[in-house]
């Protein structure tokens, strides 16, 4: 999948223990409780929102002094801030037992020395920001040799500096000054939390950084963290955390988290196979040299050099054979992946049933993609129609698709709610898909009873709705968390007027992403101007026809990414174009 802008609501990751029914403490705990203070000071960070950071009112707010809250609340406890600290200080007080607990941190090996930990409360994942126009990262070893800003005293920092020492670290105070270092260019990139970064970029308006890729490092698991001779009260903790419900974890996800999200492509697999022709290329250029070498040093050993010489010839034959059968593989890779997408004689018949006009264009790219779409109908007034973008590219993107339509064939009838259909997808979907692999989703139910189209979305592409007679479309929503990304993702039912005459269009992100000719991306605003000039000079029926030449004309080929494109307008005389 080539760079697309999602925005998406980041599904919180409650961890550690499961929520009880009933909070209350055993004797015994009550006990062990009281011979701690009904007071203890806090540490917090200022500046690491939205997790914890100083208001412009001087008060402490964010998603764990909300946690802090709830612990203090079920203990009768008063849990404060003391104030005026930045994140060096915080750590180096609590060494010194000048404060009494940290309600958010990461365990490391280097804090076990002075702080005792409960179990995790949530767990956040770490990536990587860029400029936009900086060339393609797709992980940290892409980074090696180059300026990469880290935040003081994190625990990420110390990962970092442990595990890729072939980093060149900028340290920064606070992750906003990290940003900056990207921003202005003193630094190539920022590793750090999602959710911190981009809360900065929004509030700070730095249109210049982008999330480029996930960092290869485990996501942090956020604690609270007690001094060393506080431990007996872990287990109290412990069991105050294990009491907050999924819908108080729900409560506070939604108040603080709204994330936009700029994942890039994967291009693993050509890695690795490239990486194999490099590896044997090098290896046949040392043999002819060793061979050229020998025969100036041994003229009198012909026999070897010619044994040499014969070996060498099978090399590159092997070589060649080896690229032959990589370019025959993916092509039938390819054309197995393209069986998934509904049959003429399948849009043909829903398209009668229904009273619909289909027209579908899908030309998949130089490499596997992730592109895919289907038509379903549910009963003799409802037919449901989805469209699919896995991230990357390669194996894993085509593979990823096959997953898809197994589960789809396996599974119960089409659910008749977009939203729940979603949710119950991503359920089976999460646990299959490997880590850090997700797809876009749009799922829409047309119900021409009611004339309404109810439809929900998964970062998808936004869906342009024409109604009868008009040109100027109307903007669908196409936000939400990208399908497979977390196990108890929620999605949104919509509902808008689709009275017969009416069209939706559907595009992969191909579209928007090209490169024009003359300079940039194409864009969702251009492409809405494009599709409106297209009505201007076609019938709905040739939109996809007409629409899909323009673009040809206007992008920049071959395209990087699978394009697909889906116009269904509900009309008198059901006609279909394939």
């Amino acid at each position: 999948m080539r760079r697309y802008i999602l925005t998406l609501l980041v599904a919180w990751i409650p961890a550690g223990l499961p929520a009880q029914d009933a909070f209350h403490l055993t004797g015994e705990e009550k006990q062990r409780l009281s011979e701690y203070p009904d007071t203890m000071r806090r540490g917090a960070d200022p500046a690491w929102p939205p997790f914890e950071f100083l208001q412009e009112d001087g008060a402490y707010a964010g998603i764990c002094q909300d946690y802090t809250d709830l612990v203090a609340d079920r203990l009768n406890l008063s849990i404060n801030v003391v104030p005026d600290l930045g994140w060096s200080e915080v750590l180096e007080r609590i060494k010194k037992k000048n404060l009494d607990v940290i309600t958010c941190l990461a365990q490391t090996p280097e804090r076990d020395a002075y702080l005792s930990f409960t179990e995790p409360f949530t767990s956040i994942p770490q990536v990587i920001f860029t400029q936009p126009d900086y060339p393609y990262v797709g992980g940290l070893k892409d980074l090696y040799g180059k300026k990469v800003a880290m935040t003081k005293g994190y625990a990420v920092t110390d990962i970092l500096k442990r595990e890729f020492p072939r980093l060149e670290t900028v340290l920064a105070d606070t992750p906003f000054d990290a940003l900056k270092l990207v921003s202005t260019g003193r630094a190539d990139a920022f590793v750090g939390t999602l959710a911190v970064g981009i809360y900065l970029i929004r509030k700070f308006n730095l249109a210049n950084i982008k999330v480029a890729a996930p960092a290869e490092v485990p996501a942090l698991e956020i604690r609270f963290g007690f001094r060393t001779d506080w431990q007996p009260l872990v287990p109290v903790i412990d069991k105050v955390l294990g009491s907050i419900t999924q819908e108080e974890h729900t409560a506070i996800q939604q108040r603080w988290i709204n994330v936009e999200y700029d994942p890039l492509v994967d291009y693993s697999l050509l890695w690795k196979v490239g990486g194999t022709l490099s590896v044997l290329l090098f290896l046949a250029v040392l043999w002819i040299r060793q061979v050229q070498s020998q025969k100036r040093a041994l003229q009198k050993s012909e026999t070897r050099l010619i044994t040499q010489k014969n070996a060498l010839e099978q090399l590159t034959e092997d070589l060649e054979a080896y690229g032959e059968r990589v370019a025959r593989e993916l092509d039938m890779a390819r054309e197995t992946q393209s069986v998934l997408l509904p049959d003429t004689n399948t849009v043909k018949v829903i398209s009668e049933l229904h009273v619909l006009h289909v027209d579908s264009r899908f030309e998949p790219s130089s490499e596997l993609g992730g592109d895919f779409w289907g038509l379903e109908s549910i009963d003799e007034n409802r037919a449901a129609i989805m469209m699919v973008d896995f991230s990357g590219h390669g194996i894993n993107a085509a593979l990823n698709t096959f997953r898809l339509h197994a589960l789809l064939e396996s599974g119960s009838d089409t659910d008749t709610q977009p939203a729940a259909f979603l949710e119950n997808l991503n359920a089976r979907l999460s646990p299959l898909l490997p880590p850090g692999q997700y797809a876009t989703m749009f799922y829409g139910v047309i119900d021409r009873s009611s004339d309404i189209l109810t439809y929900a979305g998964a970062a998808a592409p936004t869906p342009l709705i024409f109604m009868p007679g008009e040109i100027e479309p109307v903007l669908g929503v196409g936000e939400g968390v990208p399908i497979g990304m977390f196990d108890d993702s929620t999605y949104e039912n919509r509902e808008i007027a689709f009275p017969k005459g009416a069209s939706i269009l559907l595009y992969s992100d191909a579209v928007t992403e090209g490169k024009v000719r003359d300079g940039g991306r194409l864009g969702e605003e251009r492409l809405t101007e494009l599709a409106k000039s297209c009505m201007t000079t076609c019938e709905r029926e040739n939109l996809v026809k007409l629409l899909a030449k323009r673009l040809e004309e206007l992008l920049e080929q071959p395209l990087a990414d699978d394009l697909t494109i889906i116009c269904i307008t509900r009309s008198g005389m059901p006609t279909v174009e394939k």
